[in-house]
């Protein structure tokens, strides 16, 4: 039923904003209500993470937030209960789930992928796992109903990206730089071509493009290089860091501020 909701949403809208939130940041009761109040705001979807202590991928902002919510204590059944209690509370959205492999591995595939389902992701994004050792869980993620998505780096060559394409039955996760979350973007001067548009001619699955967003052009930007997904993460971790010491309703009306311009990008 999940992978349902996103493939009708990217069949019946050209572009979602897809806040990325730690499951469990800053504490279990506020990351429910952080989710919450972005689909309020407008999100048609949402990009979720289980916090890990080794993420290789992700920028300072997002490896604070994983801190956070590892020292209000949770793990990866955390996490999943979290994800369920915002399910509960956004029946019809969308849930991304990204995920290290290690995570995946200790907890087994065929248990990880139920996991998932029942706590209502869609897709499944683990970006450390590439695409030659990721067929057995592929394979068990497609028989739980759980959509693939790999992911696609500025310096992928033709062949490998139309390899990732073949493979991918959700989207394509194209990042805007090389490196880690929440670098700026550099995406060249005048009339260099956009990771996007470099990925769409070689590919045919929707896009997301994630990785130093921050603002209502850079969303704007990103769509009009032929996206369908923009996912801002660093930037709203940022804002919930800033507030996390002025208590829950603070911490939301702060990021709901924050998400708004980004949102109404997508219009």
């Amino acid at each position: 039923m999940s992978f349902a909701l996103l493939k009708h949403a990217l069949a019946t809208r050209a572009h979602h904003v897809s806040p990325f939130l730690v499951l469990g940041d800053p504490n279990p009761e506020t990351s429910v209500a952080l989710a919450v109040a972005a689909v309020k705001a407008g999100a048609t979807m949402l990009e979720l993470g289980i916090p890990f202590s080794d993420p290789c991928a992700d920028g300072p902002a997002i490896q604070k937030a994983i801190l956070r919510a590892r020292a209000s204590g949770v793990s990866t059944d955390g996490a999943f209960e979290v994800m369920a209690a915002i399910r509960t509370k956004c029946p019809e959205t969308p849930f991304n789930l990204l995920v290290y492999g290690n995570l995946v591995h200790a907890r087994g595939y065929e248990r990880f992928a139920r996991d998932a389902v029942a706590a209502g992701a869609s897709s499944l994004l683990v970006p450390d796992i590439p695409l030659e050792e990721s067929t057995g869980l592929a394979g068990v993620c497609r028989a739980a109903k759980l959509g693939i998505v790999q992911m696609v780096a500025p310096s992928t060559p033709p062949a490998r990206i139309a390899q990732l394409d073949a493979a991918a039955d959700a989207f394509l996760y194209v990042t805007g730089h090389q490196g880690i979350t929440g670098a700026d973007s550099k995406r060249g001067g005048a009339g260099t071509e956009s990771p996007v548009a470099r990925v769409r001619a070689h590919a045919k699955k929707p896009i997301c493009l994630g990785f130093g967003l921050k603002s209502a052009d850079g969303v704007r930007e990103a769509f009009a290089s032929g996206a369908s997904i923009a996912v801002v993460g660093s930037h709203l971790a940022r804002v919930i860091e800033a507030a996390a010491s002025r208590g829950r309703e603070e911490i939301v009306s702060s990021f709901e501020n924050a998400l708004r311009p980004l949102l109404g990008a997508a219009e």
